[in-house]
């Protein structure tokens, strides 16, 4: 009997879903922490725990990427959108940590719009991934990819605000400097967002 080289169920589709289902639960989880001013000890373990979830996701799509002979897109293109998606988690999980870190109060109005910029980035992306394999919402795939390009717009416009305001009412240096990275780091984060819709509209037209 030969090997089958060819697993029956091969999901990638199903498993890139899920990284960008706990993208969406990272963002909405630090958004719930920021606005009850929960940015503890416990509360960094729990994100680091879906960061962990993230990171296993990603380990296991390696893993089928290098047990399965035919892919249903390239094999490139799954491993870059993978990465990717993990990148983004890595920034939210790093912004948790930051805030935590430098002990800065997370109702800081600027930062509160980026993450709530973030959380929409983030179902946007989850709503791109999720209809990849239907090729009949191919359209409806760019229209999530063109509002995340939006969001990230929105994001640049942001950053500029809150560090010209920043600069202009705070007089702490300390102060500045925490809050300016943390600034970089939520429009890095929507930058990435971005990233990951242009690999997705890549692999459409790849594959259209």
């Amino acid at each position: 009997m030969g090997l089958n080289l060819i697993p029956k169920e091969v999901k990638f589709f199903d498993y890139l879903n899920l990284q960008a289902e706990n993208v969406v639960k990272a963002a909405g989880y630090f958004k719930t922490l920021t606005r009850n001013h929960e940015l503890d000890g416990e509360a960094a373990k729990k994100m680091h725990s879906i960061e962990h979830e993230g990171d296993t996701l990603a380990h296991e799509i390696v893993d089928l990427l290098n047990r399965t002979f035919i892919t249903p897109i390239d094999r490139e293109d799954i491993y870059t959108l993978s990465n990717t998606l993990d990148d983004v988690l890595d920034l939210i999980n790093a912004m948790a940590n930051r805030i935590r870190l430098y002990k800065l109060d997370p109702s800081d109005p600027f930062f509160v719009q980026f993450i709530d910029t973030i959380e929409q980035s983030a179902a946007a992306l989850s709503n791109a991934v999720k209809h990849m394999p239907d090729t009949k919402r191919q359209r409806r795939v760019l229209d999530h990819c063109i509002e995340i390009n939006r969001l990230e717009n929105v994001g640049d416009t942001l950053r500029e605000n809150a560090i010209s305001t920043l600069f202009d009412t705070e007089k702490d240096p300390i102060k500045v400097i925490k809050w300016k990275e943390i600034y970089e780091v939520a429009e890095a984060t929507l930058d990435t967002c971005e990233h990951v819709a242009k690999v997705i509209e890549s692999i459409l037209v790849k594959n259209g």
